[in-house]
């Protein structure tokens, strides 16, 4: 009887010599480098109305991801029944303007009411509802006839990078002759309260810069890194147009158009130039029409328009004591929609926006593109509409559009 040849032993597989003069691939950027925060300045007590001397932001080698700005105002001896007006204190300053040594700035300038806005609705570092700043749990406004009423505490953030994960947008912030500068105007009192303190507050400016620093060309093993974020030179800009409003049934131009459009939101003020109410549903448009060239991207109610706010951020959502008692959170307040005001975020995947999302709904313009918002209608009461816009201009659609942002 033949018995069957004893099975061959399998070989593992020999690993194969690295080529000679092979290189290990470079180290990303968002593990070569580290997250850094640094003070950058102090006004010192300022008046209200007063304008500070141009603030110089040192460098601090790097990239710059956003400046953080906090504002505290502080009374004493109050005896006054102190309001404030609707936008306050989060109108403190009523010129924000950040400089670049050359090209276009990052920001035209805009109040900080303004950049708030942008801090709740653009979700540029945190993902919403934690963007809102009114959620910061130091945010505070005393009124009443208090002591200290008339005192508040407003910190916001100046948006540099787009996506926090992998530096997108941040900006250069490395040669110490060339700053960047800031420019800041404190409001009147009759712009932030109804009712003023006995004694003016005095304010007070502080600033932090948040910023990648710039990796060594080598790790110690020898092994390359990337020095800076993907798309460098690619840069985010805050634009800001105030067209005036007629009643009716009006398309209204976007003029701040630029190569890719990452966020769009309006403000409607009456003639007083105090935001309309929500519950002001003769003045604010039931329907909400925008149109690129001749096609219409979004035509919706209001109503859906709210409803979709509410989804993507999770704003004007919330309970008291028990899910069986629903309430909503306060109008302009921590959390709540604000009157007057609509943001729309279809661009970034509205279902869950995150600055991190993929970009693929971003709207690509061109020099020739029209771009257009519809009211159907606007109201007698409406005098001024606020277009909010972000663009971005990408040092190439590679860095724009790289595979694990779309995929």
């Amino acid at each position: 009887m033949t018995m069957p040849a004893a099975p061959v032993a399998r070989q593992a597989p020999q690993s194969q010599p690295a080529r000679k003069g092979a290189q290990a691939p470079a180290v990303p950027f968002p593990i070569a480098s580290l997250k850094r925060i640094r003070s950058s300045f102090d006004t010192g007590n300022i008046a209200l109305g007063q304008a500070t001397p141009a603030i110089e932001i040192p460098a601090t080698g790097g990239y710059a991801r956003f400046l953080e700005v906090e504002v505290t105002a502080i009374t004493a001896a109050n005896a006054a029944a102190v309001a404030f007006q609707a936008d306050a204190p989060s109108n403190v300053l009523s010129f924000v303007e950040f400089l670049p040594p050359s090209g276009d700035p990052p920001i035209v300038p805009h109040t900080s009411y303004q950049i708030i806005l942008w801090n709740k609705y653009g979700a540029f570092s945190a993902k919403p509802p934690f963007c809102d700043p009114l959620k910061n749990p130091f945010w505070s406004a005393t009124a009443g006839a208090v002591a200290t009423g008339g005192s508040f505490y407003v910190k916001f953030r100046i948006p540099f990078e787009i996506d926090p994960a992998t530096g997108f947008c941040s900006i250069t912030n490395s040669a110490a002759n060339k700053s960047y500068l800031l420019n800041l105007i404190v409001n009147t009192s009759a712009a932030l309260y109804s009712v003023a303190p006995t004694t003016p507050p005095t304010i007070r400016v502080i600033g932090s810069i948040y910023y990648w620093d710039e990796p060594a060309a080598q790790t110690r093993q020898g092994t390359s890194q990337v020095p800076g974020p993907l798309g460098l030179g690619s840069f985010s800009q805050l634009r800001l147009d105030q067209p005036p409003i007629t009643a009716g049934d009006k398309y209204i131009k976007v003029n701040n158009g630029g190569p890719v459009l990452r966020m769009l939101g309006v403000v409607l003020r009456t003639g007083a130039g105090v935001r309309v109410a929500n519950t002001a549903i003769t003045d604010i448009p039931q329907v909400w029409d925008f149109v690129f060239n001749t096609r219409d991207r979004w035509l919706i109610s209001d109503t859906m328009l709210l409803h979709d706010i509410a989804l993507a951020y999770g704003y004007g959502q919330g309970y008291a004591g028990t899910k069986l008692v629903p309430t909503l959170p306060t109008v302009d307040g921590p959390g709540g929609f604000d009157n007057g005001v609509r943001f729309f975020p279809y661009f970034m995947e509205y279902g869950d926006i995150n600055p991190m999302y993929p970009r693929s709904q971003y709207q690509v313009t061109g020099d020739a593109t029209l771009t257009q918002i519809r009211g159907i209608s606007f109201g007698a009461n409406v005098a001024t509409m606020e277009i909010l816009a972000n663009l971005i201009r990408p040092a190439s659609s590679q860095a724009l559009y790289p595979p694990n942002r779309i995929s």
